[in-house]
């Protein structure tokens, strides 16, 4: 705020969820659960993925339109079914991926009034020199200098937010949710959004602070609520010692789920990692992993652990660091050259970048192997593949046992297994797998263990997984990366889930 401008104030305001139930086929991702904002407080919302943190943001917006339970806003029941209502009713979102809310072609004055130019509703403000100037008076009005000329692809991420901030303030919100704003800002941003929650507090926003970031937590929060499972385990009217909100987002380990692991002598390295490099996500990793050895790397969202993943499959492309299969210096220039090499990974995303849903699992096991299963003039062996994906399909016990079968009539964990499989038959000397059990049932996530412990027999596996119970549960050795770097690493004999967690929320450095 400039010097002598007042703050706009809002009417005291409580927004409460009731009982709040969210169910999808086979999932409840949120159970009874109850959330309560307050003018000019920070509440701040924590729990490991898969919480049902999303979910909850979900209802409150209004982009769920079928949920049990109610919404109040000061004592008054409110519907929350389409985005518009939560607009109407002054609540307002800033995603992690701020650019999905911004039109990056458009000036920040534009953006600023898109919601009156898209309902016909923008008033005088047509003409370019009216809209800055509009825009520019509005902004002061509110203590946010903008370049209001500017195009949003040239803003910085920090001053996006910003501008998305504004913009919510200029439609009087009286309820904004931070979800996970600091994922992708460097440590000077970071400081100036809080700051800013701290200018949002004293114009009786209420706030609902989303972050697995336990140290931002505790700079910024008044209050806590901790998800688990999709259900409340703890609220605090206050910020308790951090390892109390560890403590209560873990759950206790599902020990048996877990194959028995006997001790084994590990091989010679077979992967080693130097120096890795990419962005701002990826910052100088160093890692190596045996033949017969499972290492698992975990952390919270946005820690690096997926880039990492891709930059030795050559999908994404690194700005330094190197490479070494077996001693040899790779150059991976793709991800066909990482598999001619025996480097497979089996993607966060399955169904985005695993599957080709509308083809069938024998397409799907057999697409990267095409030109061994081709007879001369590169023309497919149909019964070559159709062996080739039976094969693979038993491996993995695919259910049920259809290579036929479109991909999308796969339950997930089946879906899963079919990414598996796919790389089995081709005995790889690195199977890299991230989140391999995302969005599977117990079921299939202790099947999918089970095919990792045989996998690892012969190859040098990395799993990356957000899931601290499964690193300890699946992995002899467990790296913890936050913000683009290893923090920690230990051996499973002595790795504990609440250290773990604190190096990756930050409460431990």
């Amino acid at each position: 705020m400039g010097a002598g401008q007042t703050c706009p104030r809002f009417n005291m305001a409580v927004l409460q969820g009731k009982s709040l139930r969210k169910t999808f086929p086979g999932v409840v991702a949120l159970d009874d659960v109850d959330i309560q904002l307050s003018s000019g407080r920070v509440h701040a919302l924590v729990g490991a993925n898969g919480a049902g943190k999303s979910t909850l943001v979900k209802i409150l917006t209004g982009y769920y339109e079928h949920y049990e339970g109610q919404v109040f806003i000061d004592g008054r029941p409110v519907s929350l079914r389409s985005p518009m209502n939560a607009f109407s009713n002054g609540i307002e979102v800033v995603h992690q991926e701020v650019d999905i809310e911004l039109v990056p072609s458009l000036t920040v004055a534009e953006n600023l009034y898109l919601e009156a130019f898209a309902t016909g509703h923008s008033g005088t403000v047509v003409r370019s020199r009216q809209l800055r100037k509009k825009a520019s008076e509005d902004l002061a009005r509110i203590g946010f200098p903008l370049p209001v000329d500017a195009k949003v692809d040239e803003l910085p991420l920090h001053e996006k937010q910003r501008l998305v901030i504004a913009r919510a303030l200029l439609r009087n919100v009286k309820f904004l949710i931070l979800d996970e704003p600091t994922a992708s800002l460097s440590l000077l941003e970071a400081d100036k959004l809080f700051d800013l929650v701290e200018d949002l507090k004293n114009r009786d926003v209420g706030i609902l602070y989303i972050s697995q970031r336990l140290d931002e937590v505790a700079r910024v929060a008044d209050e806590v609520t901790v998800l688990r499972n999709g259900k409340v385990v703890a609220h605090f009217d206050f910020v308790p010692q951090l390892e109390e909100i560890v403590e209560a987002m873990l759950d206790s380990p599902q020990e048996e789920l877990f194959p028995k692991k006997e001790k084994r002598d590990f091989g010679d390295v077979v992967l080693k990692v130097e120096g890795l490099k990419w962005r701002n996500r990826v910052k100088g990793v160093d890692f190596s992993v045996r033949r017969g050895e499972i290492l698992a790397i975990t952390g919270l969202t946005g820690a690096g652990k997926t880039e990492t993943l891709k930059l030795i499959f050559g999908a994404l492309k690194p700005d330094s660091g190197e490479v070494f299969l077996e001693g040899r210096k790779l150059k991976i220039r793709e991800p066909f050259d990482a598999i001619k090499m025996g480097i497979y990974l089996t993607p966060e995303e399955r169904r985005k970048e695993g599957l080709i849903l509308d083809k069938p699992a024998r397409e799907n096991i057999s697409l990267p192997f095409l030109k061994k299963l081709s007879r001369s003039l590169g023309v497919i062996s149909k019964t070559q593949e159709v062996q080739y994906a039976k094969r693979s399909a038993e491996k993995v016990r695919l259910t049920p046992m259809d290579v036929e079968r479109q991909a999308q009539y796969f339950s997930g964990g089946n879906q899963q297994k079919i990414v598996v499989g796919r790389w089995l038959s081709g005995n790889p000397k690195v199977l890299l797998m991230d989140e391999p059990t995302q969005g599977v049932d117990i079921g299939a996530k202790r099947e999918i263990y089970q095919l990792i412990t045989e996998i690892a027999r012969n190859s040098a596996v990395v799993i990356a997984t957000s899931e601290i119970n499964e690193a300890v549960g699946i992995g002899d050795r467990i790296l913890v990366m936050r913000d683009g770097k290893v923090v920690y690493e230990v051996d499973r004999s002595e790795a504990n889930t609440q250290e773990l967690l604190s190096y990756a929320a930050g409460v431990k450095s």
